[in-house]
């Protein structure tokens, strides 16, 4: 068949690398994406910031829309799925992006508020593709985690909490939930103005999954009055027109940019770049591995005699520095850059392009590898915690 018609966000990473040989492309603002600029596509190429509703596509001839992200809530999907509009979304895409960011989190909490991750209890809240995998680094790291996730507790999964006991056990808290605004596991307003005032004083909260999912004028009441909670916020309310207030009550405000790294985008763009081609019957040339560049910083040497904080600082700090995109989002002007500031996000490489060389210690070399950095090992020096039974 001829080139097809795509409109696409222009923001997307490797657009004309992975479309431009199968398509002609129309580049857009996906934030205000109109009906009549999707009039005449074929299919949509699209990120979160695209609201497609059935007004939208009810006078095209769209067939597919792909959203190379993991998020689905702002696609008409129920109108698709009764036009026959084949959607796709890219699921697992960014999870370890945004594992990366709560683990920069966690470790900027160790080095500035003194909580030592290892010695308090995690709650997870959503363990889906994002949490799910979280939760998989975190145990693997030895930390201490509670779960919760209803859908997955109804469908018998075992070794669940409901939400209710987790906000009350842990002493840290992240939110990985989608935003559902119906239905039995709604999470619309799930941490809702009396749950957070039931946290205790000094609870760790971190948001990054959807803004909505928080009642965050209920927090910003809450820090009004105590200033007791420790906020990690990512996701906001109403964005990008975001309400700044509740940035001078939080420890990290960063522009929903969790799981913007480079390897978490390119498999977004790569996921549905097979979709499309599959639905319209293409040739698949391109593939991920060719056109992922390798990292500018590949190995870090860790001192010998370095303490667990201090190795995870150096690493954390060796691939994702979380401090800078707090600065650049406390320097936007009124809070009305906040699409600039993802569209100009400089590349970040994911934890697992650093390879740790060094670390002399087994708990901390099992910590570092469970986290999800490459961990080069010398049997030779690395020292145990107790003696090596020899067989």
């Amino acid at each position: 068949m001829g080139l097809i018609n795509i409109v696409a966000d222009e923001n997307i990473l490797l657009l004309d690398e992975f479309f431009g040989g199968l398509a002609k492309i129309t580049k857009v603002d996906g934030r205000t994406i109109s009906a009549e600029q999707v009039a005449q596509a074929d299919a949509l190429v699209l990120r979160a910031t695209a609201k497609i509703t059935p007004a939208m596509l009810s006078h095209s001839q769209v067939q597919f829309v792909g959203t190379c992200t993991i998020g689905t809530d702002h696609l008409a999907k129920d109108y698709m799925d009764a036009n026959n509009i084949v959607w796709r979304n890219a699921p697992g895409c960014n999870a370890a992006g945004v594992g990366d960011y709560v683990i920069a989190c966690l470790n900027h909490a160790w080095q500035t508020l003194g909580i030592d991750p290892r010695e308090v209890t995690i709650g997870i809240v959503g363990a889906g593709n994002v949490g799910g995998r979280l939760a998989q680094r975190l145990r693997a790291a030895g930390f201490n985690l509670l779960i919760c996730d209803p859908p997955q507790a109804c469908a018998g999964q075992k070794g669940l909490v409901t939400l209710d006991e987790l906000l009350a056990q842990s002493q840290i808290i992240c939110l990985h939930t989608p935003l559902t605004k119906q239905g039995r596991h709604a999470t619309e307003n799930l941490i809702n103005a009396q749950r957070v005032t039931g946290l205790a004083k000094g609870t760790l909260l971190i948001s990054a999954g959807r803004g909505e999912v928080i009642d965050q004028q209920a927090v910003l009441e809450r820090q009004q009055q105590h200033n007791d909670l420790h906020l990690y916020m990512d996701v906001w309310h109403q964005e990008p027109n975001i309400d700044i207030q509740l940035f001078g009550y939080s420890h990290c405000v960063t522009p929903h940019v969790a799981g913007h790294s480079l390897e978490g985008k390119m498999r977004g763009t790569h996921m549905i770049y097979q979709a499309l081609c599959q639905h319209f019957d293409l040739h698949v040339s391109e593939t991920l591995d060719s056109l992922m560049p390798a990292p500018k910083r590949a190995q870090l040497a860790i001192s010998s005699n370095a303490t667990a904080k201090q190795t995870m600082q150096q690493a954390c700090n060796g691939v994702y520095p979380l401090m800078e995109d707090d600065a650049r989002m406390r320097g936007m002007q009124n809070g009305h850059d906040f699409d600039g500031l993802r569209k100009t996000y400089p590349v970040r490489r994911e934890f697992s392009s650093l390879q740790l060389r060094g670390i002399a210690d087994a708990e901390i070399s099992n910590m570092m590898a469970g986290l999800g950095f490459g961990v080069a090992v010398d049997t030779n020096t690395i020292k145990t915690q107790g003696p090596v039974n020899e067989l």
